[in-house]
């Protein structure tokens, strides 16, 4: 080639070629999104159930170009090319925006969007089937709730004659969004093991949380358990199951028979302080007010259940102990506590300990003397100490002893 030639090309490529693009339309903008019962959801995989696909384009047109519908189509394979259904200039932008709806493919393509027939771009547009969908679909955190004396408890065991409604809640996960979550008919089921008696209560979905990928939904069946026996509480996709929980209604003799104290402390104020828990019992003379604490739980997991408690003060030669507090108490899946208040120290120097009850059933006791010691004899044996109640605070008491002994005469204080 001559040299005059190739200095020619060279120069009309750097300045001409500019000039050539300025008279080409530029995509600044190609996505697509779905439409299903009047929501629309952009960027996520197309569902077997939408009922349109959209494809936006935003293009940036030069001044020379012309701006004609006709000259913008989406192709897909095997199919004619399709015209926007939108093509405007967007509100105080420089761009201009194309809409295109089709049918849904029913499988994944990749359309190709063209101007004059020249392709501007291209955008491949998934399709979601619903086994595909399932697989994704998770259910997390399924929990029963019953409804008791006015409150709701997280529960796997109840009190039949005690519950008043139940409440069923669960996280639902998608990644691919909830809006075609809506078709796989979420139900929650609640069956009765003992005459096999089911309801089914559909799980609804506001507008925003369609649009999610995650949301927290709760159900409340029509039923609840009115009698002993076994429960199911089953969530479905149409009639596979997602996830399932056990819900048992026992007796209220079966409740107080599960329950166990736990641990006792003292609730101890110094004036007018904030209150405190104290293992051991305040020294005799201290000008505090002090009281129980006793922490109460059932044997059964997860038992849901008010109880009436009975706390007792035990005073010496007394025909009939006082009662400090007879009070209805809801227990949860973990320790409650039972707290009947404080009294002066005069009150309590009169006192040997406080006794826990309920339904005529003894629980335990706090007992507010210090741990008795034995005695020796002089023909080498002891003395027996006194009956005494042994609980929680008896055993701190004795750990307490038995580490001050095992640190020797180096310790704080004699060892008593």
């Amino acid at each position: 080639m001559w040299p005059w030639v190739t200095r020619w090309r060279d120069w009309a490529m750097r300045k001409l070629w500019p000039l050539s693009r300025l008279h080409s339309p530029a995509l600044a903008e190609l996505r697509f999104g779905y439409e299903r019962g009047g929501l629309t959801l952009y960027d996520r995989p197309v569902p077997w159930s939408a009922e349109a696909v959209l494809v936006e384009a935003v293009l940036r047109l030069p001044a020379t170009a012309g701006r004609r519908r006709e000259d913008l189509a989406l192709c897909l394979p095997g199919e004619p090319p399709l015209p926007p259904e939108q093509f405007r200039r967007a509100e105080g932008e420089t761009s201009h925006r194309a809409l295109f709806r089709l049918t849904p493919p029913g499988r994944t393509v990749r359309a190709e969007l063209r101007f004059r027939n020249g392709p501007l771009g291209q955008v491949t547009l998934p399709h979601l089937g619903r086994e595909e969908l399932l697989k994704q679909f998770r259910l997390e955190a399924p929990t029963v709730f019953a409804r008791i004396a006015g409150e709701s408890i997280a529960c796997r065991a109840l009190v039949a004659g005690q519950c008043q409604g139940l409440v069923a809640s669960a996280l639902l996960v998608s990644p691919a969004g909830l809006l075609p979550v809506v078709d796989l008919d979420l139900q929650v089921e609640l069956r009765c093991e003992r005459t096999g008696r089911a309801h089914r209560v559909p799980v609804r979905l506001t507008a925003s949380q369609r649009l999610a990928q995650s949301a927290l939904v709760t159900v409340v069946p029509r039923s609840r358990p009115r009698r002993r026996g076994s429960w199911t509480v089953t969530w479905l996709a149409g009639e596979r199951v997602l996830a399932w929980q056990q819900l048992r209604a026992l007796s209220r003799r079966e409740l107080h028979g599960s329950l166990r104290l736990c641990d006792a402390a003292f609730v101890v104020q110094h004036g007018a302080g904030q209150p405190r828990l104290s293992r051991q019992a305040p020294p005799a003379g201290a000008a505090v007010r002090a009281g129980p604490c006793f922490f109460v739980a059932s044997s059964e997991p997860g038992m849901a259940g008010t109880v009436r408690f009975q706390v007792t003060a035990l005073v010496p030669g007394a025909v009939r102990a006082p009662l400090l507090l007879e009070q209805d108490v809801l227990l949860g899946d973990g320790p409650t506590p039972v707290l009947p208040g404080t009294l002066d120290a005069a009150d309590l120097a009169q006192l040997t300990a406080f006794e826990l009850s309920a339904a005529g059933r003894r629980l335990g006791e706090l007992p507010l003397c210090s741990v008795p010691a034995a005695g020796f004899t002089a023909e080498g044996g002891f003395s027996p100490p006194a009956e005494f109640a042994w609980g929680a605070a008896a055993e701190e008491e004795i750990k307490e002893r038995l580490s001050r002994l095992m640190e020797g005469p180096g310790a704080d204080g004699p060892a008593r």
